[in-house]
């Protein structure tokens, strides 16, 4: 036998004994493989809305009456424009553009507690009272963002101003 033949036939061999030496898996370690492999749902990713800006709401025509959410310690622009017929985010300078959900609650000014879309839905709840400042309405509110798998990817308490935008 060639040198060659005997260290390939030794190479099979340790690598049976190794494979012999393998434990295998329970049946829950493989039931929970299996689902884990059909779960299929990526790794949650957090997101930071940007603030919707005048040169956003001109370039984009998104002027309207509806409410428009601002953070706590955001800043002064709002993260969400609410409106009748759409809700808008802004993430990573890209605005995007949610239908509302007519069966959810109506809020000041024609906008809806619930938009969604193919990758975000959101829900915003009043936290206090509205109370009418003029012709405008008022209210703190929570605004919380949930991605494709319904999963939350942004929650924050903030100010609602319902108005003309």
């Amino acid at each position: 036998m060639s040198g060659l033949v005997r260290i390939s036939l030794m190479s099979l061999a340790f690598a049976g004994l190794v494979a012999c030496s393998e434990k295998e898996p329970t049946d829950a370690e493989a039931i929970a493989a299996v689902e884990k492999a059909q779960d299929g749902k990526p790794p949650v990713k957090k997101i930071a809305p940007q603030a919707i800006l005048y040169p956003d709401i001109s370039k984009n025509k998104l002027h309207g009456t509806g409410c428009a959410f601002v953070a706590d310690g955001g800043g002064i622009g709002p993260v969400l424009l609410a409106q009748d017929t759409r809700g808008v985010l802004k993430i990573n300078g890209n605005l995007q553009i949610l239908a509302p959900d007519a069966g959810s609650a109506k809020l000041p000014k024609g906008s809806w507690s619930r938009y969604t879309g193919k990758e975000f839905a959101l829900t915003l709840t009043a936290t206090g009272p509205i109370e009418a400042v003029g012709t405008n309405e008022h209210f703190d509110g929570k605004l919380v963002v949930t991605d494709a798998f319904e999963r939350p990817v942004y929650d924050a308490n903030g100010d609602v101003q319902c108005k003309a935008i």
